[in-house]
């Protein structure tokens, strides 16, 4: 137990919490001797596998120990020019317009046959 009034007890709680028992002083202490619990791993979805299995060859080499193993086939594949990436991100060609911003304008009414309009109605009467 570690008496809440002592900074000394709490120092030391803390120190051997952090650093086992390989440290007594913080002055002894330094980043590769915390000793943290490790997070679970995580799977990768078949989705994300692929995805990363793209972009493979654009990490750095001192930074591949940070993602998963990729299988030889991928590894040894081909890379892609960039002629070849270009052809196959090509837009349809039929794209839908771009609806403009702001608020849909209001579709007028057309008039319908034989529909007398406002200016026959307060026009003088034939005779």
């Amino acid at each position: 137990m570690v008496d809440p009034n002592s900074t000394d007890s709490i120092r030391k709680a803390v120190i051997k919490g952090l650093f086992d028992q390989a440290v007594s002083t913080i002055w002894e202490a330094s980043v590769r001797n915390v000793q943290l619990p490790r997070h679970q791993t995580k799977e990768l979805t078949e989705k994300k596998m692929k995805s990363l299995s793209a972009k493979y060859f654009s990490i750095p080499p001192q930074h591949l120990h940070y993602y998963p193993s990729v299988p030889d086939a991928v590894a040894n594949a081909p890379v892609q020019s960039a002629d070849q990436t270009d052809e196959t991100t090509t837009t349809p060609s039929n794209p839908k317009s771009k609806r403009k911003p702001g608020r849909p304008r209001k579709q007028k009414n057309k008039l319908k046959p034989n529909q007398p309009s406002i200016l026959q109605f307060f026009s003088p009467a034939k005779q």
